[in-house]
């Protein structure tokens, strides 16, 4: 259901109210999923907001079935001009009236609408978590002083997920003291026991060929390109081998054409958005993710999690978890014959495989989710004290 106004947020009072600036497909989306779920495992109520874009349809039923409530409003969805979008933003947190109300950006945020909103409306600290992995203008400009501004007037804390995005909030201006660095965390136990023979079967996949697994966004971000690119380059080596892209984007449609071009239209499988993402990564003999930059990748935690000998790139975010022939093979971006030559040893070497897996498995316990929701409620409790002594 798509609320234009307050009235439906008044009634149901939560605890906290997560608020995605999100398109329902990415890990920060999949991030205040997993989040509000162990907030109800802990007995605190949460509930998720995001726009009412299509792509967010999906994940709203998805978190139905697992008993989260996210309501899909039009006020955060980028409609109309400039003035339109500051007064749907402003209209939509004037409504709110959870204790705890946790903005999760995943976009650039210095000229977002949302910022002018809290201006006009000068709504109760709000957290912020900033999940993109964009460097924005580091220098003293308006935007950046307006957003630093923000953060003075309206910010409990700004919940930074890399080191590298914590050292991006200092150069815009933001004071140490209201920045809180807290790593991405998943469900451990739920990556590592993944069906990977059932993900085959539906995929109508050999159990027994070897299988490169891409499991993020299609965008140019991710690279998934340079995945096929580089699979394309041993296609002829390992002629069992196939690839599975799980995700949904913008280059859906281009991997599937580029595949076809090379021949490799049987052996390449774009399935889009999907929910079973812990099956695709107990499937894969290889899990490729040749991303140009992260925020922290959460993608890249769960491959972690499920053991996986993975193949990745050397970038921000990245750096801050792989360590090259440690946990991982790690190449420079966008250089698709380095990455086509880890793809070859990996394929090759089960040894290598179980090695690399078991120490990314073992990395993957540094960012369970119990510690990152932990925490987030340290983040929350004065919010949560302050509106109990109220009452």
């Amino acid at each position: 259901m798509i609320a234009r106004a307050g009235a439906l947020r008044r009634k149901r009072r939560e605890l906290v109210l997560l608020v995605g600036l999100v398109s329902g497909t990415g890990g920060a989306s999949m991030l205040m999923l997993e989040l509000a779920d162990e907030l109800h495992r802990r007995g605190v109520s949460a509930r998720i907001a995001v726009p009412a874009f299509e792509s967010t349809r999906p994940y709203a039923e998805a978190a139905a079935e697992r008993g989260i409530d996210v309501e899909r409003t039009a006020l955060l969805s980028d409609r109309g001009g400039r003035l339109r979008q500051v007064a749907d933003a402003a209209w939509f947190n004037a409504g709110l009236a959870a204790p705890v109300v946790h903005y999760h950006l995943s976009e650039n945020v210095l000229g977002h609408p949302f910022i002018r909103a809290l201006d006009l409306i000068n709504p109760a600290p709000m957290i912020f978590s900033i999940h993109s992995p964009y460097d924005e203008p580091s220098a003293d400009t308006p935007e950046t002083r307006r957003w630093a501004n923000a953060v003075r007037g309206h910010a409990e804390r700004v919940i930074c997920v890399s080191k590298a995005g914590y050292a991006r909030q200092v150069r815009y201006g933001v004071p140490r003291e209201s920045l809180k660095l807290i790593y991405n965390g998943v469900r451990i136990d739920r990556f590592a026991n993944g069906n990977g023979a059932a993900a085959r079967r539906r995929a109508g996949i050999d159990a027994d060929a070897p299988l490169i697994v891409y499991s993020a966004r299609m965008e140019p971000q991710k690279r998934p390109l340079d995945a096929l690119a580089a699979f394309a380059d041993l296609a002829e080596e390992f002629p069992a081998a196939q690839l599975v892209f799980v995700g949904s984007g913008s280059l859906e449609e281009a991997a599937r054409r580029q595949a076809a071009e090379r021949g490799l239209g049987a052996r390449v499988h774009v399935l889009g958005q999907q929910f079973d993402v812990p099956d695709w990564l107990a499937a894969a003999t290889v899990w490729v993710l040749p991303t140009e930059t992260e925020g922290f990748s959460i993608g890249v935690i769960e491959a972690m999690a499920a053991g996986c000998a993975i193949a990745s790139t050397w970038c921000a975010g990245n750096d801050e978890v792989l360590v090259d022939g440690e946990n991982a093979l790690a190449t420079p971006v966008g250089d698709v014959s380095a990455l086509s030559s880890s793809l070859r040893r990996l394929m090759s070497d089960a040894a290598l495989r179980a090695r690399l897996g078991a120490a990314a498995r073992a990395t993957a316990r540094r960012f369970s989710l119990e510690r990152m929701v932990d925490e987030h409620m340290a983040v929350y409790a004065p919010l949560l004290v302050r509106d109990a002594h109220a009452d």
